[in-house]
This record gives structure tokens, C-alpha cells and sequence, in this order.
């Protein structure tokens, strides 16, 4: 066949009674041709499935799948792969067998013939690639076109089974428990078996051969676990399958064989249109795969599990609905004709309410025009007998069948509606858990990554991490497609708006442009909201600066209006959170400890002095306890045991100078000693914010509180020499001894006290 533009994939279900047998050709745009084989069907299939492959001018079998080892799947690839005439298989994925035979002891006679023919049909390939396949695994088609990916069974549940000490468990439950692979793996401190790195490291590779597997496996389980399991088989025994009759023991352990069914998403590029097929095997319980993948995977058809049988989400409870919800196909393919009571008509139902076509092998003969579907297997309801293959011709302009369906939901105009009725399903809760469940995962993983960041800014010189900014929400996006977190990186926007609703992220807010320019980091945790209120607590006097006094009025706005732009640069140095948080996310917390614990005081002046248009200025200062005196002595005391006096005497010359003067000679610096004990006036918005002593030259100086008579005097002095004289003519600054002390009698004059506190801390 020549490339004409079109690509096509056929689906073919063989009518092999009980059991399934699939056939995939994939026709490129190229002309090229791949063939996949799924499961054989009972040891009939093998016949029918070397006809249907001739049928379809296959020359290989370029993948050949056995989901599981159970005999309606491999007995029909055993008979094949043994006849002469097969044609060559390239590569093969099966269950990894010596995940149940290191349990072999514990499975009756019909699981362990179905080992044993795995083994053999391995041996009968000849020459092919042979691997076990986990989550993560893919095949492409030589034109890229098809594409086969496992989604199940998850890696841990293999590790498990092959060197896991408690793998017991698992068959002692029906379902097989999965929920423990929606936990993070826990870390050992032990020193790692060489051999079982080895393993993981395969299974992180997505397959595992034969060769990874060569060293002796640890026993399956102690003593008593070995006890515990044998008593359960024994138990057993005793019961006896309503549906089909058969004695218990014939289905030990088949849970854990089902549920470790090779599941595989196949996806056909079909032109500008992908249509997706999901192969489900035998399983049963689905709560691992809605929890990967909580809203569904838009999947065009599904062969249905287990041949129409029981489907659960996590627990006992039958979950038909809830599975069938979350699948929602165009088409349900299913293959069964009655044995074991299959297909359930509570399948049926399901699938048809969720508007899926339903094509079986199977052929209705009797249809129910009116009265109750009563019964557990619709093949006996409706009286089905052997039909032809069912064949699916997929297209970039549609799907279709070979046959008529056995019946269609959500009918459109392509049937007549005979009789219409109402089945109301409300929103599955097992798919609300289990999506919510997911996204806690995600939403944890995330806030324990940033958080980790954190630790690691922490660990650099404070000077390295100033000016820092937070993570872009990119970044983070990238670390979870790091970690194989695809949903997570496709949803982290809303994944991280989710910690934010729980206070554990600051997120940037987007910008009106809608872009994705947000950035993002972690909340201060316990220990370092600690820490950071330690930090403010520690300061002695803590000043302010509102640039627009008319902007706010109560003391909570006033400090929320005022310019924090020091203060976060400060603590982004000491603590590594970066300076954009603090206003959005750090600033609210910490101006309600301040009005808790301080007295907040506040003085308001004419801006003129900056020769910009005039405006209302409001000076704000926290101090503890009730007095300004008592405050501006205590920080006097500690200022005097810094030994900082010089530094603030050249301050305060400086800052007195500028004043004096057009044009200034030296920019004042605030000295460092002293960023952990007052905080500076300073804003963004202000040009000259040392103009705001001038008031002082200008009107005359104030009371200054805490200080005696004589060093008021002193300090009158040296402020009125700006005014009198140049300030070439002024002389030296104040003694180190006397600014230790007008500093914070400087901060507290004139203030007015709006908000009293409740006592001094110190």
C-alpha cells in the first residue's frame, strides 16, 4: 500500500468464546504497516488468531502482549507461537513470571499451569525481545505514528512482589489492596542489596528482563506470614462460586494475578485527530489508575475488564458506576459467552449509561421490550450465541464497526429512540476522593519541594541569597515533569493555588494579561514563624515611614500603608524569604504580633521640605511597653553595649548637614550594627528621606524623651548651629556617648501614642 495521506487502525476482537484475543494493524500515512497481537483467547485462539492475522496481510507480529498468565489469555499464544506457520514475533511483553512463582507454593493447580505456559510460550518466541513491562513502558510504531504505553501494573507493586517481605498481604484481600502505591515510598537508612538497587533502577526504566532478575529472590515471607496466608487458602476451600459453581481454591490468588493485568494506552495520530484505545485486561480494581489520572483519560474505546465482571475503586463495594464514569468510551469492546456469569449485566448498564457503544462477540438473540432485566449475566438475559469478530476501522474522520451493536447509549440520531428513560447518577464520590486524594499528593510533593529550596537558600552567606527572587512557577512546573509528575506539572497552577487556600505557599498574583509570569515559595513553617517573630520582637524601636499620610488613618491600615521595603530586605537576608512575599504574605502576621506586643506612636508633617509638592508625611514607631522615656532608655542601654556611639554621631552630622544645604557633600549611612536593633526611616518613594530632621532645625527642637536636662540641652545646641551658621561652621558631630542616647530620643519625639500596648516584653 502506498501513502496516500490517510492513516488507518483496525481493531479486531476474535470471537473466542471466553477469553480475549485482540489484533491491532496500523497502517501509516507512509503506507507502513504494524501489527500488534493482545492476549490469545483459550488454546482455540490459537487458530483463530493465525486466521485473522493472514486476513489482514500481516507479515510479523511486531508486539505481541500476554496481559497475564491466566489460561482464556495465554493458552491461545502458546498454541500459536507453537505452530509452524507463525509469523515472527519482534518483541514480546508478559507478566514478570518469577514475581508469582517466588509464591508458587501458595497458588492452586490453575495458576501454576498458567506459569508454566507463560514460561513456555517465552521459549517458543525463538528470537524476540522478551521484557516485563511496568508503568512508564512504550513502543512506537516505525513511523511514529502509533504509540503503546503501560499504565499499569505501578513498578512498587512488582518490586513488591519480588523482594517485597510483606507481599503476602496482597493475596490475603480481595481486590488486591493498591491504595499503599498512592503513599511515597518510604526511605530506608539500610545499607541497599546491590542486587535490589539493580532491580529498581530496571523498573525506573519502565521494563525488566529475565537477566536483571539473576540472583536468588528473598523468601516469600516469614513463618508466620506464611501461616497466616496457607490458613486463608484453606479457609478457602470450603467456598464455593455462586456464580459458576467451582470450588474456592480454584481462584486463590487469581486478585492479585488480575489486578497486575498489562494495561496499555494505545494512541493513533490520525491526521490532526488522536484517538486513544485503553486495554485493560483482567483488572478489576481501578483505584490506582483514577488516582493517576483523576479526570479520566478521554479514551475512544476501552476493551472492557475482565470480560465484563466486577470493577472496584479501592474497596470491596462494587464500583460499576464509578469506573465507568471515569472511563466514559465511545466503545466498549467485550469478549464472553456466559461462562462464570459473564458478562454482568450490572457492566452492561453501566457502560450504556455513560453513553459507550457495546460491541461483543456475543450475539442477542431475544430483546426485552418492556419489563424488568433481572438477572446477573445479560448473556443469558438475552440469549446470545457465538457470533462473528468484532472489527473496528478507526479514522481521522471517524469509527466504525463491522457489526451492529448490542446496544448503544446516549442514542443518537443514527437509531430510532424507541423508549426514553431517565437514570440519574450523581457525581461518583470514590472519583471525587480519589481525585482530591491525588491532587493532597501533588499539593504535598510541591510544598515539601519549596520548602526544600528554602533549606538550601538557608544554607548559603546571607549576602549570597539578598535580592533574591522567589521561584518562577515554571521552575516548579519543570521539577514535577523532573520527578515523572506529568499531571501535576500540566496543573500546577491550580495545585499551588490550593496551598495557598491552606497557608502553606505565597503565590504571586497573575498579571491583568492573564501570562504566566507567577512566582512562588514556601510558607514560613512552625519553627521558622518562630524564628521571624523572634526577629521582629528583638528590635528596639521599630520606625516607619507612610509616604501618603492621607491614605490611612487606624493604626492597622496606617502600618499596613506605610513602605516595609527595609524590613524585607532584612529578613529576606537573615531568614531567605524572598523581599516579594513579605508585603502580600509575611507583613499581615507580623503587624498583628506588633499591635499585640508594642505601642505604636505617630507623628505627621508637612513634606514641603523635600521640595516636592506638598503632602502629608506620617513617621510611625513601635516601642514596648506604654512610656517613650522608658523605651528610648532600654534602647539607649543596648545601643551603648554595641559600642555603636561613633557611627551614629557621623550618622546624625551627616543627616543634619544635608539639611543645611542645597546640594549635599556625603550620603548618610545608616550603620549596620544597628539593623538588628532600630530599623532606619526609609522609603522607595522619597529622594531626600534624610530631609525629615529639617523639621528640627527649622521649628525648634522638641522634648526629647529619656534623656536628662543636660544632654537636652547639648543636644539643642548642636541642632541649632545648622540653623545659625553653615555648616562648615559647625564643629564636630555630637560625643558618641550623647548620640548613643539622642538616637532613640530622636525616633520617639513629638510622637502621639494611637495604639497602646499591653506591657514592656523586655
Amino acid at each position: 500500500m502506498s501513502g496516500n495521506g490517510s492513516a488507518t487502525l483496525d481493531v479486531e476482537l476474535i470471537d473466542v468464546g471466553h477469553g480475549d484475543a485482540i489484533v491491532l494493524r496500523w497502517t501509516g500515512e507512509d503506507g507502513s504497516q504494524s501489527n500488534i497481537v493482545i492476549d490469545g483467547g483459550p488454546r482455540a485462539g490459537g487458530a483463530l488468531l493465525q486466521k485473522s492475522l493472514a486476513a489482514l496481510g500481516a507479515k510479523a507480529v511486531d508486539l505481541m502482549v500476554l496481559t497475564h498468565v491466566d489460561s482464556d489469555h495465554v493458552d491461545g499464544l502458546l498454541k500459536y507461537a507453537e505452530a509452524k506457520d507463525c509469523l515472527p514475533v519482534r518483541r514480546y511483553w508478559g507478566p514478570c513470571l518469577k514475581a508469582f512463582e517466588r509464591h508458587e507454593w501458595l497458588f492452586p493447580s490453575r495458576i501454576r499451569g498458567g506459569l508454566e505456559k507463560a514460561r513456555q510460550l517465552q521459549g517458543a518466541l525463538g528470537d524476540c525481545l522478551i521484557s516485563s513491562p511496568v508503568e512508564g513502558a512504550t513502543w512506537s510504531s516505525s513511523d511514529g505514528g502509533l504509540t503503546v504505553t503501560v499504565l499499569s501494573p505501578a513498578a512498587r507493586l512488582l518490586e513488591r512482589l519480588l523482594i517485597g517481605e510483606d507481599a503476602l498481604e496482597l493475596f490475603l484481600h480481595e481486590p488486591t489492596p493498591l491504595g499503599w502505591l498512592l503513599s511515597p515510598a518510604p526511605e530506608s537508612d539500610l545499607e541497599e542489596n546491590p542486587h535490589h538497587r539493580q532491580l529498581r533502577q530496571a523498573l525506573a526504566c519502565g521494563e525488566i528482563t529475565e537477566a536483571e532478575l539473576d540472583f536468588r529472590l528473598p523468601d516469600s515471607g516469614s513463618a508466620i506470614r506464611r501461616e497466616a496466608a496457607a490458613g486463608h487458602k484453606e479457609a478457602s476451600s470450603s467456598q464455593v462460586n455462586a456464580v459458576t459453581g467451582e470450588a474456592g481454591p480454584e481462584f486463590f490468588g487469581n486478585s492479585v494475578l488480575n489486578d497486575t493485568s498489562i494495561v496499555l494506552l494505545v494512541e493513533a495520530q490520525l491526521g490532526a485527530v488522536r484517538r486513544k484505545l485503553l486495554f485493560t485486561g483482567d483488572l478489576e480494581n481501578f483505584a490506582y489508575l483514577v488516582a493517576r489520572w483523576p479526570h479520566g483519560i478521554g479514551c475512544d474505546v476501552v476493551k472492557a475488564p475482565h470480560h465484563g465482571s466486577r470493577s472496584f475503586v479501592g474497596d470491596k463495594k462494587e464500583a460499576y458506576d464509578a469506573v465507568w464514569q471515569w472511563l466514559r468510551p465511545r466503545a466498549a469492546l467485550v469478549s464472553a459467552n456466559g461462562r462464570h456469569g459473564l458478562p454482568r449485566t450490572d457492566f452492561r448498564n453501566a457502560a450504556l449509561r455513560y453513553g459507550a457503544a457495546l460491541f461483543c462477540t456475543s450475539r442477542r438473540t431475544r430483546e426485552i421490550v418492556s419489563g424488568g432485566q433481572s438477572g446477573q449475566c445479560c448473556h443469558s438475559l438475552f440469549a446470545c450465541k457465538a457470533g462473528d469478530p468484532v472489527r473496528l476501522t478507526i479514522t481521522a474522520q471517524g469509527i466504525e464497526a463491522s457489526a451492529a451493536a448490542c446496544a448503544r447509549g446516549f442514542h443518537s440520531d443514527v437509531m430510532p429512540v424507541i423508549e426514553v428513560r431517565q437514570h440519574v447518577v450523581e457525581p461518583s464520590p470514590i472519583l471525587s476522593n480519589m481525585a482530591g486524594n491525588e491532587i493532597r499528593m501533588h499539593t504535598d510533593w510541591a510544598v515539601r519541594w519549596l520548602q526544600d529550596q528554602h533549606q538550601q537558600r538557608l544554607s548559603l552567606n546571607g549576602q549570597s541569597i539578598q535580592g533574591l527572587q522567589a521561584i518562577p512557577l515554571g521552575s516548579v512546573q519543570k521539577a514535577a515533569l523532573g520527578a515523572r509528575r506529568y499531571a501535576a506539572a500540566s496543573d500546577m497552577e491550580m495545585i499551588l493555588e490550593r496551598a495557598v487556600r491552606e497557608g502553606k505557599v505565597w503565590l504571586s498574583r497573575p498579571s491583568r494579561h492573564g501570562d504566566a509570569s507567577r512566582f512562588v515559595w514556601a510558607m514560613p513553617r512552625a519553627e521558622e514563624a518562630s524564628l521571624i517573630n523572634k526577629w521582629i520582637d528583638d528590635f528596639a524601636l521599630i520606625q516607619l515611614l507612610v509616604p501618603d499620610g492621607s491614605s490611612a488613618a487606624g493604626p492597622e491600615e496606617l502600618l499596613y500603608a506605610a513602605d516595609t521595603t527595609w524590613l524585607a530586605q532584612q529578613l529576606a537576608q537573615v531568614h531567605a524569604f524572598p523581599q516579594q512575599m513579605f508585603e502580600q504574605a509575611l507583613w499581615p502576621g507580623l503587624v498583628s504580633r506588633l499591635l499585640q506586643k508594642r505601642s505604636l506612636a505617630v507623628r505627621r508633617l508637612d513634606d514641603s521640605v523635600n521640595g516636592t509638592s506638598p503632602k502629608s508625611l506620617v513617621i510611625l514607631t513601635l516601642f514596648t511597653g506604654n512610656d517613650p522615656a522608658a523605651a528610648a532608655r532600654k534602647a539607649a542601654m543596648r545601643i551603648e553595649a554595641m559600642k555603636a556611639g561613633p557611627a551614629i554621631a557621623e550618622m546624625l552630622h551627616q543627616l543634619m548637614d544635608r539639611t543645611a544645604i542645597p546640594y549635599p557633600r556625603t550620603a548618610p549611612q545608616w550603620p549596620e550594627m544597628l539593623d538588628r536593633l532600630i530599623s532606619p526611616l526609609w522609603s522607595e518613594g522619597l529622594k531626600r528621606p534624610s530631609a525629615l530632621l529639617a523639621e528640627f532645625r527649622n521649628t525648634g527642637l522638641p522634648d526629647l524623651p529619656g534623656l536628662t536636662p543636660v544632654d537636652y540641652q547639648s543636644v539643642k545646641r548642636w541642632v541649632e548651629r545648622y540653623y545659625y551658621y553653615w555648616p562648615s561652621a559647625c564643629g564636630d558631630p555630637l560625643p558618641p556617648e550623647l548620640a548613643t542616647k539622642a538616637l532613640p530620643a530622636l525616633a520617639l519625639a513629638s510622637m502621639c501614642i494611637v495604639h497602646p500596648g499591653r506591657g514592656s516584653r523586655q
